[in-house]
């Protein structure tokens, strides 16, 4: 099989719950600017992968079936939203005759009419519980508070609530649209408590099957299902640190029901297995979707939300703090200068009003996007961003919109509505549920707020 490695591109190796124990990559071209090795490894595959199903696997199908998967075509985004087409050699891994794992050879085999065969038998205890914990590399919060860049008086406020909320160990419920910075207050909280020393382990809730979220979540017992292994989940593995959530109204609702025993005793019991195990977690959660909304359309238990959202952040879209957009400019270009050898030091004016005229739907991520585009548009000897820079990003990404928009036109009337009852909740959560103080902060009298809350049924 040694003579075969130069025409392959990569490996992985997974185990029984999907978990990623292996990979590497051999092909230059397939080598990115961050080391993939260090930012997958320990991660579940639909993670690292999140437009893979178990349906579309190879690695997954070879483990059900038993049977290799010769020159399948597979087309893959991965985390960083890159997209790959790959032609994958899938087999399982056996050990004693049971199936422990799979293992993914991509290549391009239309040079070589030899493959390897068809089982692979490795140690076992590559799999082991155990050795799987040692080798999982938890994801590192890196970022702070100081991290958050701001002018905005909503965004001022809300960082001094979450420095607050970070002295506790109450669980934190984030909302807001995607792009805004959930995941950078989630960073900040757990680096400025008193378990920033401890593991910090972030899931995608919606990124996995209902299949595997729970052994993944909660564990698994040997023999508790075809090649199940003594393998710890996500709350053993955070223990005495923080486990973050995202898109936690996409978990099922059965599952929501065990993460509240969790949370309400603090023991966890792998699928299969009759054993409580104590864990110490912090719970941060996130949703894109008002949790209001979520209970209302049956997506988050209100039991759950209630357990989640003892401390409740709200963050403003960007089009909502557009002061912010010159100082986070600022930021991404002395950001974005060190990795892309350039020395842009201005923005011209021009260029400024047609970000400070965009509506971001993409956010705090959409703006850093359009200003990497903009310097990789601009020669090295410049130093000022000019408005040729960006301008077929905004009007490619105006068009998009533009698009999207026409297709969901609602009567205006519905439109203002919907408005004023998302920011009269929005300042309901902000106030920790104090109606004159939401009045005030909304510039209308406390009355006509009251009656507005009655109609929109907000408590």
């Amino acid at each position: 099989m040694l003579d075969q490695l130069k025409y392959i591109d990569g490996i992985t190796i997974i185990d029984t719950s999907g978990t990623i124990l292996f990979t590497v990559k051999f092909n230059p071209r397939f080598h990115m600017e961050i080391d993939e090795n260090e930012k997958i490894i320990g991660q579940n595959l639909f993670s690292a992968f999140p437009l893979l199903d178990e349906r579309s696997s190879t690695l997954l199908n070879v483990m059900k079936t038993g049977k290799p998967i010769f020159r399948a075509k597979q087309s893959i985004v991965d985390f960083r939203g890159i997209e790959k087409e790959t032609t994958n050699v899938s087999l399982p891994i056996k050990a004693h005759g049971k199936i422990i794992g799979s293992i993914e050879l991509s290549m391009d085999i239309s040079q070589s009419e030899h493959f390897p065969r068809s089982v692979i038998e490795i140690d076992s205890s590559s799999f082991n519980g155990k050795q799987l914990k040692k080798r999982i590399n938890p994801e590192r919060a890196v970022y702070s508070f100081e991290d958050i860049v701001t002018n905005d008086e909503v965004m001022t406020q809300l960082k001094e609530s979450a420095r607050k909320f970070a002295s506790g160990d109450s669980s934190v419920f984030i909302y807001g649209e995607t792009g805004t910075g959930k995941e950078l207050f989630a960073h900040a909280i757990h680096n400025a408590s008193g378990r920033s020393v401890k593991p910090y382990i972030t899931q995608n809730c919606a990124a996995l099957p209902e299949s595997l979220i729970e052994s993944l979540l909660f564990g698994t017992k040997r023999g508790s299902f075809t090649g199940a292994e003594d393998n710890p989940g996500l709350f053993e593995l955070a223990d005495g640190g923080t486990l973050f959530l995202d898109e936690i109204n996409s978990m099922p609702i059965h599952l929501q029901a065990k993460l509240l025993r969790v949370l309400e005793d603090g023991y966890v019991r792998r699928l299969g297995d009759t054993k409580l195990r104590e864990v110490d977690v912090r719970i941060i959660t996130a949703s894109n979707i008002h949790p209001a909304q979520c209970v209302r359309d049956g997506s988050l238990r209100q039991d759950l939300y209630f357990r989640l959202g003892v401390m409740t952040l709200a963050i403003p879209p960007l089009r909502e703090r557009k002061k912010d957009i010159p100082l986070l400019v600022d930021y991404f270009v002395s950001k974005l200068n060190k990795s892309h050898d350039k020395n842009i030091a201005h923005i011209s004016r021009s260029s400024l009003e047609v970000l400070l005229g965009y509506e971001w739907p993409g956010n705090v991520r959409e703006l850093e996007n359009v200003i990497e585009y903009a310097l990789n548009q601009a020669d090295p000897c410049e130093d000022t961003l000019q408005y040729n820079h960006l301008e077929q990003q905004i009007k490619h990404l105006m068009n998009v919109q533009q698009s999207y928009s026409s297709t969901k036109i609602k009567p205006l009337k519905d439109e203002i509505a919907n408005l004023e009852k998302a920011r009269i909740e929005q300042a309901i959560l902000l106030t920790g549920g104090n109606v004159s103080k939401a009045a005030r902060m909304l510039e209308i009298p406390r009355q006509t707020l009251q009656n507005k809350m009655n109609h929109y049924r907000i408590n």
